[in-house]
């Protein structure tokens, strides 16, 4: 298989992820009327777990891994896992909406600055148009709805569920250099499971409310740990591992995008051009960050132009 064809694979499974994580943030929001927040997160990461670990153990049967192998493992499960599951879960309930999509949207930016810094990605300047295209869509979502009832406690909640989640998926990269995405996903989510479960278990006096038991409140619960949570994170991981994190942290821009549609479509929230016009901005900005569109020719020359008279001087 080529190089291309491979990346192409891995663009396609960063597409589903953009899709899977855009709609979870409204199924954990849809959730939290029927769980905790420091229920839920627990809740949902011991179903993926469970769903993980068993396809593991059949594919690879224990995976023993070395110490040096394990670190990175227990990097992912504490920041990207165990501190931004728990911020993401408070601050969805703490802040709007609109405020939380446009905190998670600095996702790329941190992901790309710190990537060239730690990893030692390069941070091309079509990386940083396409940061700016995709990081404008989700301004122009912001600015043409309401923010609701956004605290600045819930707002600093979100950015801190970002930067932990940015830090994570900077030791998966290092993680997936010897060991398998689905090894180190698998593992990484035990850990983080086992950890939430005993924070719930210090810090919840109910783990659910009237009506968590029914149909949809179960189905959504199943999808999100299943599918957004287990598969996602597994996709995501090895986006990582064959692009790097900065290429992969691209695709981020559309889940926000993706969650406006889906709150829509399952809330009931009323759209407007503003939403069309950001998913062009977010699609074109992702599709320039991974060459899946080349830069004209033009451009290209007047950046020669540029790079000759700068140095030059």
């Amino acid at each position: 298989m080529t190089k291309k064809a491979a990346n192409s694979q891995v663009f396609f499974l960063l597409i589903m992820v953009v899709f899977l994580w855009g709609v979870n943030v409204v199924s954990i929001k849809y959730l939290t009327n029927f769980f905790p927040p420091l229920a839920l997160a627990p809740i949902r990461l011991c179903l993926a777990s469970g769903l993980l670990l068993p396809i593991v153990f059949r594919q690879h049967g224990y995976k023993k891994l070395s110490r040096a192998e394990w670190l990175p493992i227990i990097g992912i499960a504490i920041f990207c896992i165990f501190l931004h599951q728990i911020a993401l879960n408070l601050g969805l309930a703490a802040t709007s909406g609109m405020h939380a999509v446009l905190i998670l949207g600095l996702n790329p930016l941190l992901t790309t600055t710190l990537a060239g810094y730690v990893l030692k990605e390069p941070f091309t300047w079509t990386k940083g148009l396409a940061i700016l295209l995709g990081f404008s869509g989700l301004l122009l979502v912001v600015s043409g709805n309401s923010q609701g009832d956004a605290t600045l406690g819930g707002d600093g909640i979100m950015f801190i569920a970002t930067i932990t989640f940015v830090i994570g998926s900077l030791f998966v990269k290092k993680a997936t250099v010897s060991v398998s995405p689905l090894v180190v996903t698998a593992y990484s989510h035990a850990l983080g499971s086992i950890a939430l479960l005993i924070l719930g278990l210090f810090t919840n006096p109910v783990w659910s409310y009237t009506g968590s038991f029914d149909f949809w409140p179960i189905a959504v619960l199943l999808f999100s740990s299943f599918m957004s949570t287990a598969l996602g994170a597994l996709w995501w991981n090895t986006g990582i591992q064959q692009v790097g994190a900065s290429t992969a942290s691209l695709f981020q821009n559309g889940s926000p995008i993706v969650g406006v549609l889906a709150s829509a479509v399952f809330l009931g929230e009323q759209l407007s051009w503003h939403h069309f016009a950001a998913l062009i901005l977010v699609l074109v900005g992702v599709s320039l960050g991974t060459g899946v569109i080349q830069i004209p020719a033009c451009l290209v020359f007047l950046r020669s132009q540029f790079s000759s008279k700068t140095s030059k001087t």
